[in-house]
């Protein structure tokens, strides 16, 4: 059910009720041969912000801002993506 829901970094033109805003952050770490993967990071973190949405009973995250940084975890690299926006009820 969470797929259905929509992730814009815009908004919509329809009318919509304001729910609340919303926050998510997901991370990928390195692997033995292979870098972090921010592809795999950005798809989780807008996962996160779905999952948020429909436990509120929306139907979509408008207004998304993604932020990211690059850290260390020991000795490996890991992708951190920080997600928020707003969620709305059609």
């Amino acid at each position: 059910m969470s797929n259905k829901i929509i992730v814009s970094t815009g908004d919509l033109k329809q009318n919509y009720e304001i729910i609340d805003a919303i926050f998510a952050i997901d991370s990928h770490k390195e692997g033995l041969f292979k870098g972090a993967d921010p592809e795999k990071a950005f798809t989780n973190v807008k996962n996160e912000l779905r999952k948020t949405c429909v436990r509120l009973g929306g139907n979509a995250v408008i207004n998304c801002q993604f932020e990211y940084r690059v850290a260390l975890d020991k000795s490996s690299q890991v992708m951190e993506i920080f997600a928020y926006g707003t969620a709305v009820k059609f």
